[in-house]
């Protein structure tokens, strides 16, 4: 792994190389966002440096880390963006997080920062190819559809904006959600356990803090190459999906299960920001009920529940998470799981998608009586 460390303070910087240097990790310092881009520049002409992750200081003079995390996520989409941040850093750690995948706090526990580099590195390895890498690292946000998201912008503008209002509407919206859940867990407003309540992030993050956030989303999520109707029908689907999902499980699971049936067609999202035209063709009604295997193997070798493992892992989503997802693309390692998030998702999307039901698993779960019951649910 390869290492750029921005931070106008040198101190900070030395601090943070001895924390890594036992990693035999290969470590760049830079004292300015202006140093820090020359160094990414030289990797064009330098087989040596091949930078994996920027780690950079928020708070810094002429170009501070927001803008210099936004010239890495347009110039240098394969490199993984973390911000450095204090908590006086308020506006400009919100701006820095949209652009990271990462966020942490200064001063940095070392132990954390370790930890999740070897993650990320972990993640490095098991991409297929570089395309997906760099076209997955690449993405701030996902495109939203336009009448949820001016919907939350209506709700904000009222003189006292309701948080019960905005969770509503988040919870119909995987892009938008996806977004909020990944900042209000980043380390600025962690609170010593993830958050997969969106009622919650929505309290934790508070109200001016989601202004930001879709203040930041209008710029570069609202977009008249993203196609309205596809953007409705993902976005319709999903929350049938979370709905019906949320209800087979126990109360305490109900949160975890919602927001993963929510977000497990997110690498649909990806795809629609990546190729707008060619999921276009994908999600057409007219070919519904086509196999579409080969648009997904042609586009990047790999299909969207792995996407959404890839995207929302880069985002700091937890593998339980993660893993909840991608198992929708191989359900027969449900039978080696006990009934919950996934095979509550698995079963939802079959029932509100009229697909066909592995029945083997149903008894092996013992949900026949149960299975009538949510059939009845969804009609």
């Amino acid at each position: 792994m390869k290492i750029l460390l921005v931070d106008d303070e040198e101190m900070i910087l030395r601090g943070l190389k001895r924390a890594l240097f036992a990693n035999k990790w290969s470590i760049f310092l830079a004292t300015s966002g202006q140093e820090a881009l020359k160094i990414l520049e030289s990797q064009a002409i330098d087989i040596d440096i091949d930078i994996d992750i920027i780690i950079s200081d928020i708070l810094m003079p002429k170009m501070n880390g927001v803008q210099l995390l936004e010239k890495v996520s347009k110039k240098y989409p394969s490199v993984i963006r973390a911000s450095l941040s204090g908590y006086s850093d308020g506006d400009l750690t919100i701006r820095g997080g949209f652009f990271s995948h990462l966020a942490f706090t200064k001063p940095c526990d070392p132990k954390t920062l370790e930890r999740e580099i070897n993650r990320i590195s972990m993640l490095l390895n098991v991409f297929p190819d570089n395309i997906i890498q760099h076209a997955v690292s690449g993405i701030n946000s996902l495109p939203t559809y336009p009448a949820n998201f001016y919907q939350m912008k209506r709700i904000l503008e009222c003189d006292q904006p309701s948080l019960d209002d905005l969770a509503d509407t988040l919870k119909h919206d995987p892009a938008l959600s996806a977004k909020i859940i990944q900042i209000s867990n980043n380390a600025m407003f962690h609170c010593g356990k993830d958050i997969v309540c969106l009622r919650e992030a929505v309290s934790r993050l508070g109200i001016q803090a989601i202004s930001n956030i879709l203040d930041m989303m209008e710029n570069h999520s609202i977009s008249n190459n993203s196609p309205s109707a596809q953007l409705q029908e993902l976005q319709a689907n999903s929350y049938k999906v979370a709905s019906l999902a949320a209800k087979m499980v126990p109360d305490d699971e109900k949160d975890f299960t919602y927001l993963a049936g929510l977000l497990h067609r997110v690498g649909e999202y990806v795809r629609l920001k990546i190729t707008p035209d060619l999921m276009r063709s994908l999600l057409d009604p007219k070919t519904k009920g086509r196999d579409k295997s080969h648009i997904e193997t042609h586009l990047f070798k790999t299909d969207s529940y792995q996407l959404a493992f890839y995207l929302l892992s880069y985002w700091g989503f937890s593998q339980t998470m993660t893993d909840t997802i991608s198992l929708q693309n191989t359900p027969q390692k449900l039978f080696d799981l006990p009934f919950g998030a996934a095979c509550a998702i698995y079963f939802a999307r079959s029932i509100i998608n009229d697909q066909p039901i592995d029945h083997q698993l149903v008894t092996h779960l013992g949900l026949e009586t149960k299975l009538e019951a949510w059939l009845q649910e969804s009609v």
